[in-house]
């Protein structure tokens, strides 16, 4: 079995010799669907800075770049472009109304392939985050998420532990 791990969006972003900044959204390849980016904005000068997801790694304490403070600096802007991103907050829209909120991304390790969204669903009264396979998700927007489900039924996933 290949090992997964959340990207949370919020989380710190180090690199190997300090921190660097917080994860923003994450850059995805749709048609795969597969992460291909990662947005940083930076601690030091808040520039937002574009990390090719293979010098990424999710920590419990957030995420760890394979790359030292100079070169982090040194990777590019991230500008606004027709890349397709997902960011925390965004909508997932499910067939019969609002299915929840986008929390973060459980990638698999071995070939950046994301295969759950996790939301944060439910009433008000009653918010759970839940680990939505990938393969509900039918299209990505402005708006949001569309994904192939009801919304009464979000609920039935598996729940995430730890409260992201």
């Amino acid at each position: 079995m290949s090992e997964s791990a959340i990207f949370e969006f919020g989380s710190t972003v180090y690199c190997s010799d300090a921190g660097c900044g917080e994860l923003l959204q994450v850059v995805v390849e749709p048609e795969l669907p597969r992460l291909t980016g990662l947005v940083v904005c930076s601690i030091a000068d808040a520039a937002v800075h574009l990390v090719p997801a293979e010098l990424a790694r999710p920590t419990r304490y957030g995420v760890l770049l394979e790359c030292d403070r100079h070169a982090f600096e040194g990777l590019p802007a991230a500008v606004p472009d027709a890349q397709p991103r997902i960011r925390r907050g965004d909508h997932a829209h499910a067939l019969d109304g609002d299915a929840g909120r986008v929390l973060g991304l459980v990638v698999r390790a071995e070939d950046d392939a994301i295969t759950h969204v996790v939301l944060l669903a439910g009433h008000v009264w009653h918010r759970k985050h839940v680990a939505m396979p990938v393969e509900y998700v039918v299209g990505l927007g402005f708006a949001g998420l569309d994904v192939l489900v009801l919304k009464d039924h979000v609920g039935e996933f598996a729940t995430v532990d730890g409260g992201l």
